[in-house]
């Protein structure tokens, strides 16, 4: 099999794949923002952080200059993909742009190129699924003036506008934990009339379960069934609250046991 030759676009099975950057330079101690973003065929999909009952997120290694650092890759809202009425997964269709933050080095010299490559995994699936792989290539100058890739900024501006973000100030997530369900409460202050949780961790919930939504006068209870797999007591419940398709906030929530609670 013959070696793959880096670039910074391919034809993969079923999708066009391309790493991006916002910046058009790498400057000496600043943050920058790469993307890899995935262009599917109608019907196919890839996966979430947690990519639910089946599948796999992608996986990405990066070699970078010495003093580099490649952050978490940042999770857009995915879709809730209901398969059958026992399973369910977490993933995107169509589009989607995956962040990566990118620390650049402090002793990066101006007038040199930034060489960052980037060996990339995921699996796509409609009926059937198929693993697939790339490496990628982007060079930038390395310079003390911050310069933005006019071609990329409206879609990193896009896609940042779909990550989860901090629950507002003054608003709070608790969750009881019965036999056979989590009760999740967002106090918010105000009635939320639609909401919806993505478990960041597996085997917790049962992602296939319909998400029972009772509006508060000041929020909202979400009652999730727990998965077969949760086999002991969570302490924490973790995972992204969507209010819209636009608008999700990130959770973390203490557990406590409804027999704890007089």
């Amino acid at each position: 099999m013959a070696p793959m030759t880096p670039a910074t676009q391919v034809s993969a099975k079923h999708a066009r794949v391309e790493l991006l950057s916002r910046q058009k330079t790498a400057v000496p101690g600043a943050d920058m923002m790469l993307g890899v973003r995935f262009m599917l065929e109608k019907g196919w999909h890839i996966y979430w952080a947690n990519p639910g009952d089946s599948g796999q997120p992608p996986v990405f290694k990066w070699q970078m200059p010495e003093g580099f650092s490649a952050g978490e890759i940042q999770w857009p809202l995915p879709e809730r993909m209901q398969s059958s009425p026992m399973l369910a997964d977490y993933g995107y269709h169509d589009d989607v742009l995956l962040l990566v933050p990118v620390k650049v080095s402090r002793g990066a010299a101006t007038g040199e190129t930034a060489q960052i490559n980037l060996d990339a995994k995921w699996l796509i699936c409609r009926e059937v699924c198929l693993p697939d792989r790339a490496q990628f290539e982007l060079a930038l100058p390395v310079s003390r003036e911050a310069q933005m890739n006019s071609a990329n900024v409206e879609l990193f501006s896009r896609t940042q506008k779909l990550l989860p973000r901090t629950l507002p100030k003054g608003w709070k997530a608790t969750v009881l934990s019965h036999k056979n369900e989590f009760v999740l409460t967002i106090h918010a202050g105000k009635r939320l009339g639609k909401a919806e949780f993505f478990p960041l961790d597996a085997a917790q919930i049962d992602n296939a379960a319909a998400q029972k939504l009772e509006p508060l006068a000041k929020g909202a209870r979400i009652v999730l069934k727990k998965s077969d797999l949760l086999t002991k007591p969570v302490s924490k419940l973790r995972g992204v609250l969507a209010i819209s398709r636009d608008r999700a906030y990130a959770v973390e929530a203490p557990v406590t046991s409804a027999g704890a609670v007089q």
